[in-house]
């Protein structure tokens, strides 16, 4: 029996295919019907432009359109489906004694490519330092990922793609990846953060050069009196921001810090500190040595008591302690002190 409208007959076999994705995948089948049908709507669109045109060969075409349709899925999928090969220093026994990181850094001028195959898995090398420079881009990386020793995917996490910035008297900057087998399958930031220290060392020595942009967007390093960094998974601060001699507000929220570094003691102008939502259990004694602190933001950590020291802060005025470990039966007893000197407390 001779197809009339190949286009048409296809596109009902396709909505059969949405239907079976939509019962496989559930929400995420949506999406999929939706971008099907898109590309659907075009092939129908041009099967009507055809016909009203009567086009010699019509069927001939549309069944062109359809094959060129279905080679461009197999390929894009081919492509979507290339993963990154995973090699560390010994390949045979990967879980030895230590948990296992390794850091992938972009855009280094003068370092080899990684492979960047269209229909074949990329293998990256890691060298036994775990430090793997490239000047490849970001974007020609491909984060998938496959290990030559099966089981090894299931302890394996990493971030996706991330900016260090150096901060300091240049304020260098680098994207990286960075990715830990760990029995835990956490990525360990400690091991990322003392990597950083040490590029950034070599960058200021010009030992490397990163293609990204460097410097400040106002002034030079002492004119910086704010410094942001949310979400980063921080474990302690970067080196380079401790040369911000003028820094006055530095809000470090939403991190992994297990305690408030005492390297803020070294920004003597500082006025406001937010460093709420990090794994905080106690305020140090410290404290009272930021004569000049205005604020304080510790919401969102694991504190369970306020010491004296910060009744010694004679320019103190706002302090924000909500969703903390406090005992509510005594919140108004630890507080009343604060109050009293005329600090704002926000604790709900």
């Amino acid at each position: 029996m001779r197809v009339k409208n190949p286009i048409f007959t296809f596109t009902i076999l396709v909505f059969l295919f949405a239907i079976l994705l939509y019962v496989v995948l559930g929400f995420w089948g949506i999406g999929a019907i939706l971008w099907i049908f898109g590309v659907y709507i075009i092939l129908i669109v041009s099967s009507l432009i055809l016909k009203k045109l009567k086009v010699k060969n019509r069927n001939l075409i549309e069944w062109t359109l359809i094959f060129l349709f279905i080679l461009s899925h197999f390929l894009y999928y081919l492509n979507w489906d290339v993963s990154s090969e995973i090699y560390f220093n010994d390949n045979e026994n990967p879980f030895v004694s230590k948990n296992q990181s390794f850091i992938i850094v972009f855009g280094i001028e003068n370092q080899p490519k990684l492979e960047n195959n269209y229909f074949s898995n990329n293998e990256i090398q890691i060298p036994e330092n775990g430090i793997l420079l490239t000047s490849s881009n970001k974007e020609e990386f491909k984060q998938r990922y496959k290990f030559p020793i099966v089981g090894t995917g299931n302890k394996f996490k990493t971030s996706h793609f991330e900016q260090y910035a150096c901060y300091g008297k240049q304020n260098h900057k680098f994207n990286y990846v960075v990715g830990t087998i760990s029995n835990q399958r956490d990525i360990d930031y400690e091991y990322r953060d003392s990597i950083g220290d040490i590029l950034c060392k070599k960058l200021n020595k010009e030992e490397i050069h990163s293609n990204l942009k460097s410097g400040y967007k106002e002034g030079n390093y002492l004119d910086q009196k704010d410094v942001f960094i949310n979400y980063a998974n921080l474990t302690k601060l970067p080196e380079g921001v401790l040369e911000l001699k003028n820094l006055e507000y530095l809000n470090v929220h939403s991190n992994k810090l297990n305690k408030i570094p005492e390297d803020i003691m070294n920004f003597p102008k500082l006025k406001k500190l937010s460093i709420g939502y990090n794994n905080i259990n106690k305020i140090p004694d410290w404290i009272g040595s930021l004569k000049n602190l205005k604020s304080l933001s510790v919401n969102g950590n694991n504190l369970k008591k306020l010491p004296d020291t910060l009744l010694t802060l004679r320019k103190l005025e706002y302090l924000l302690i909500r969703e903390n470990d406090f005992d509510e039966m005594k919140i108004d007893e630890i507080i009343k002190p604060f109050k009293n000197k005329g600090i704002q407390v926000q604790f709900e």
